[in-house]
């Protein structure tokens, strides 16, 4: 299992990295979409859609939903004047606030939608399109200046999911004795936690220093800290779903790793968020 973690691990960082700095904005668009599609085929599987033919079908509306989106929004330009894109990622950022709330109410949540398909089926789009908007939108950050501002952006939100991860992994896996929220994830330890934002805040520190201390540097370690809180989350609350569709993975499309979802649900979580805090509070980090 460890050998074909790293094997996959292997092929998809660089493919990543190659599709976020390289790929013009509609190639990005393209593999961007591709991922989410997916994910969304997995999380038909949490709304209790059994057949694959139902499956498609949320597919295939989802699809439907970033096409509508892509061809009618523009996802360059001015934040504060795109009506439906900042909408979109403001009901994200509602959207994982509610769902702190239900993961940390769980089981007791479970009542208000476990037992309904479509509610779970919006709870899928919720998660999915506004994440898959922040990201069009990061990338098309001032692309007609540097074609690779908007990436380094994506790569610093990567980094920081990454630094969380590896840090609860080091930490919570030898140290972690104290359960976070055990009815949700038994995995999930406050060591972990807590192992995970040290590496982010070092991470930050490093980069800090790396850039002499740009003003007002505490905003840095501010939205770092909120968003490795965000990043947990958005791990637990795909914990939660999966708990309750009796599934141990997402799915199975990468080897080692399970499926989609288990990749990218923190950045689900982080990237609407991210997004607003770069277009409303920008010149306070860049």
């Amino acid at each position: 299992m460890f050998k074909q973690r790293v094997i996959t691990a292997l092929i998809l960082a660089p493919l990543a990295l190659f599709a976020v700095f390289y790929l013009p904005l509609a190639g990005f668009a393209a593999f961007l979409s591709s991922a989410f599609l997916l994910g969304a085929w997995e999380w038909s599987g949490f709304c209790g859609l059994n057949k694959r033919r139902l499956r498609a079908v949320y597919v295939a509306l989802t699809a439907l939903l970033m096409a509508l989106f892509y061809v009618f929004t523009p996802l360059t330009g001015e934040l504060a004047g795109n009506v439906l894109l900042l909408s979109l990622l403001l009901l994200g950022a509602v959207w994982w606030l509610l769902a702190i709330i239900l993961v940390l109410s769980f089981p007791a949540s479970q009542k208000l939608w476990a037992h309904s398909d479509w509610r779970r089926a919006l709870m899928g789009w919720c998660t999915l399109l506004p994440a898959w908007a922040a990201l069009l939108f990061i990338r098309g950050l001032n692309y007609d200046i540097s074609s690779f501002y908007g990436a380094w952006l994506i790569f610093a939100l990567l980094g920081l999911v990454w630094a969380a991860d590896i840090g609860g992994y080091i930490v919570g896996k030898p140290f972690g004795r104290t359960k976070l929220l055990p009815k949700v994830s038994p995995g999930k330890t406050l060591e972990g936690l807590l192992g995970g934002m040290l590496l982010v805040l070092l991470v930050v520190t490093g980069l800090l220093v790396w850039l002499d201390w740009p003003g007002q540097a505490y905003h840095w370690y501010l939205a770092a800290i909120l968003l490795t809180v965000l990043s947990v989350f958005g791990d637990l609350s795909e914990s939660m779903f999966k708990r309750v569709a009796g599934k141990k993975d997402s799915g199975a499309f990468l080897p080692g790793h399970g499926g989609i979802l288990d990749r990218i649900d923190s950045l689900t979580a982080t990237a609407p968020l991210y997004a607003l805090l770069l277009a409303f509070f920008g010149k306070q980090f860049l």
